[in-house]
């Protein structure tokens, strides 16, 4: 008994009819919108890290846009640098962090370091690739 062009056609445009549904309705999902910050999900508790005792270093890591710069007589990474602040960015320990570049006096050469922020203000942490195993900062020559 030969099967129906009829009744194979039907089943198969049922098919189309839901899958095209299925796909219009995931395309319409309203998605967050606006800032593209992320939530900290998890935070290291046990970390190391040094706290940062200047509040107008603190107030600039929080609150500078990405290439902002701070002129600073004292610092963590030596005496008379300027800080440029990068984006800060959601680490896998869950902070928000930001790598900086260490300009010295003169422009002479430039550091890298970086920066995460916890409950009790931000820390200097190690870098974790490409370290001065003095400093825990990397050197590059120039600004960048």
């Amino acid at each position: 008994m030969p099967i129906s062009q009829r009744s194979f056609v039907s089943p198969a445009r049922m098919l189309l009819a839901a899958l095209s549904v299925a796909v219009i309705s995931g395309c319409a999902t309203n998605y967050p919108s606006g800032s593209t910050q992320q939530e900290a999900r998890y935070v290291l508790n046990t970390d190391a890290a040094k706290l940062l005792s200047d509040e107008s270093l603190n107030s600039f890591l929080s609150e500078a846009p990405a290439s902002g710069i701070l002129n600073l007589a004292r610092s963590p990474w030596g005496d008379n640098v300027e800080i440029v602040a990068d984006e800060s960015y959601l680490a896998a320990s869950g902070r928000e962090c930001r790598k900086l570049r260490v300009v010295a006096a003169g422009g002479i050469s430039a550091r890298t370091a970086l920066v995460c922020e916890t409950p009790n203000g931000w820390v200097n942490q190690r870098l974790v690739t490409e370290a001065d195993t003095q400093t825990n900062m990397q050197v590059v020559e120039g600004r960048y």
